[in-house]
């Protein structure tokens, strides 16, 4: 028999599939009868049925089932998933036909003439590799539009991976009540209906901190579908191309340069018109150690009744006491840690807006201005997302400073713009960097800097 041509599952068939099954059986990913259920294994489990001529797979093989009779679904699912597919096989089978994209049929060995149990997968949920996209997705009402812009339940806009679910008979900690939110299955980010619209109120981790703008903003469905990718070409507030020459904009520390020359030379240096001058920014290469580490915040080991007394932290010390009062004798990087891996967005409260993103530990490479003051810049992907004056030294400040992060540096009274920049170059090493430019004198410093619209002087380490 020749060999399957296995036809990746549409992203949006796959999403339908998902959403389906949680509709109809159980929240992925969830566990039946030992088996640990997926949508990596339902989207498989597709794939091998929809590889075969007839749609149709035995559930188990078996030896007197021979040419030109499949082999079973037992087999194929342990070649592509490295599981055992004997103990996979009758659990998938059985939770999509409840489903309702495969039925229960009945395979025929032509040479003993003895049947098999098999499945089949229905006609409206084939594709092959001319699929039109899925055109019938369900709302949020369980009803059935037509245009995937009518809905936005096939694909999370944070994440791009999971599909969203509607959420009944639990109220958002911190919220007006609602009778019931939409939440991602795969990032954990919730959604609260307000009218017509959908506000986006949590997020599991800022990925991209240009989620950090959309944060806490009511779109249409039709809208974040768009965010979403899963409707046609479109400008939203995520897709608006940024000036290559001007600055991100943030918090005081952070303000956009104002206009002026941003020049790269041949050699890698950068060059910026500042008032009559140009001042050339040499580039700094950065040498990593290790791999970058996500929840650094989860080491911090002061107890989390103790936590609760500081200034920072007075607003949450009611509902703390309220809803966890048997943890407070925990340590509270144990205790976030805890309340991430369950998905309850309440940890973020404790952390600075990039307090729960991945960091790593880095140094300048020695050179003869590691010694030296002057002004940097941090960019990346030709934008000055961050600048200002280096009252110690360039290798102080790039190493101890930016170079790594704390635990106590993840928390609101941390420190956010040293969780920002090591975050930022440690995500994207190949496309960020620091730039350094001596200057002697600190007057003449803080001159560049106000010039060039940096806004405040750059702490020491």
């Amino acid at each position: 028999m020749s060999s399957r041509q296995f036809f990746p599952i549409p992203g949006e068939l796959h999403a339908l599939a998902c959403e389906t099954v949680r509709q109809k059986v159980a929240r992925l990913p969830f566990e039946r009868d030992g088996v640990r259920i997926t949508g990596e294994v339902v989207g498989v489990t597709m794939e091998c049925l929809n590889a075969e001529f007839s749609k149709t797979l035995p559930v188990m093989a078996k030896v007197l089932i021979t040419a030109p009779t499949p082999e079973g679904l037992d087999r194929c699912l342990e070649q592509r998933l490295d599981r055992d597919g004997r103990t996979i096989a009758p659990v998938i089978a059985e939770i999509l036909c409840r489903a309702g994209i495969v039925e229960k049929t009945e395979v025929l060995d032509r040479t003993s003439h003895r049947k098999a149990r098999a499945v089949r997968l229905l006609p409206a949920w084939k594709w092959h590799a001319a699929s039109a996209p899925v055109k019938m997705v369900r709302n949020i009402d369980g009803s059935v539009h037509g245009s995937l812009s009518a809905s936005w339940m096939n694909c999370c806009p944070v994440c791009r991976r999971g599909t969203l679910d509607r959420v009944d008979g639990t109220q958002l900690f911190g919220l007006p009540y609602t009778e019931y939110f939409v939440a991602c299955s795969e990032c954990g980010a919730k959604f609260v209906p307000e009218g017509e619209k959908f506000r986006l109120v949590s997020i599991s981790r800022i990925g991209d901190p240009l989620w950090k703008r959309l944060l806490d903003k009511a779109n249409s469905p039709e809208a974040w579908a768009a965010i979403a990718g899963i409707t046609g070409p479109g400008t939203t507030e995520l897709q608006k191309p940024v000036k290559k020459s001007a600055a991100m904009k943030g918090k005081p520390e952070e303000k956009p340069l104002k206009p002026g020359v941003f020049l790269p030379m041949k050699n890698g240096t950068i060059a910026i018109q500042c008032g009559d001058k140009t001042l050339y920014f040499r580039p700094v290469r950065l040498v990593f150690s290790g791999s970058a580490r996500s929840g650094s915040f989860s080491w911090a080991q002061k107890p989390l009744r103790e936590l609760l007394d500081l200034p920072a932290y007075a607003h949450l010390k009611e509902p703390v006491i309220a809803r966890y009062s048997p943890y407070l004798p925990l340590r509270i990087g144990l205790f976030l840690w805890e309340r991430k891996e369950r998905h309850d967005p309440f940890y973020r409260e404790f952390l600075n807006p990039y307090g729960d993103e991945k960091f790593g530990i880095f140094r300048m490479k020695e050179r003869d201005d590691a010694g030296k003051n002057g002004v940097f810049l941090v960019v990346t992907g030709g934008e000055i997302v961050y600048g200002g004056c280096s009252h110690g030294s360039f290798g102080n400040t790039i190493n101890e400073y930016f170079g790594r992060v704390s635990s106590h540096d993840c928390y609101r009274d941390g420190d956010e713009i040293r969780c920002r920049i090591n975050a930022l170059l440690t995500a994207k090493k190949a496309g960020a960097g620091i730039y350094v430019h001596c200057i002697e004198d600190p007057d003449e410093c803080r001159q560049v800097a106000g010039t060039l619209g940096l806004g405040s002087v750059h702490p020491s380490p």
